[in-house]
């Protein structure tokens, strides 16, 4: 991937778009319907609030680190290796928001993220030492992973928990 200021934007919008026409071209029922098979997530509003909250954490990320500070990636009390507890507590925290209230919320802080990204250069977001707090990551790699890869993966989570053939 890329990390120019021009193909993150590209990038995370088209994958943004093929997830909501995935969600729109779905019928009320398969929208709330519960999910086959083991996953965490459960549902279409499961993984819609695990995008939003991603985007949050990133924003976090972003704001605590331009102010200075080191901020605790992925989350405070976690480390990466504890993704999955992470992940699951992150479920827990939006079980009672609506999907639609949900799908208006990832499309603000989507808008949010890509807000972020247009702030930048091309080398801001490609040298993995611009910003200290993203500890030799580059910046377009936190907003790739947080925007258009992980919209990637909702396509297929959803696909495959309502039995839909794969996503491209």
């Amino acid at each position: 991937m890329d990390y120019t200021h021009a193909e993150l934007i590209a990038r995370n919008d088209a994958e943004f778009a093929a997830l909501f026409a995935l969600i729109e071209a779905l019928p009320d029922q398969r929208l709330t319907a519960e999910f086959t098979g083991e996953g965490r997530d459960r549902s279409v509003r499961d993984v819609i609030a695990h995008l939003h909250a991603w985007h949050i954490l990133l924003e976090r990320w972003y704001s605590d680190g331009e102010a200075g500070g080191a901020p605790a990636i992925p989350a405070e009390g976690y480390t990466w290796r504890e993704l999955a507890q992470l992940n699951e507590e992150l479920r827990q925290q939006w079980q009672h928001t609506g999907l639609d209230e949900l799908l208006a919320l990832v499309r603000a802080s989507h808008e949010a993220l890509q807000a972020m990204v247009a702030l930048h250069t091309d080398a801001e977001l490609a040298a993995p030492d611009a910003f200290a707090w993203t500890q030799g990551s580059p910046l377009g790699e936190f907003a790739w992973e947080c925007g258009g890869n992980h919209y990637i993966w909702a396509r297929g989570v959803i696909a495959a928990g309502l039995g839909l053939p794969p996503t491209t």
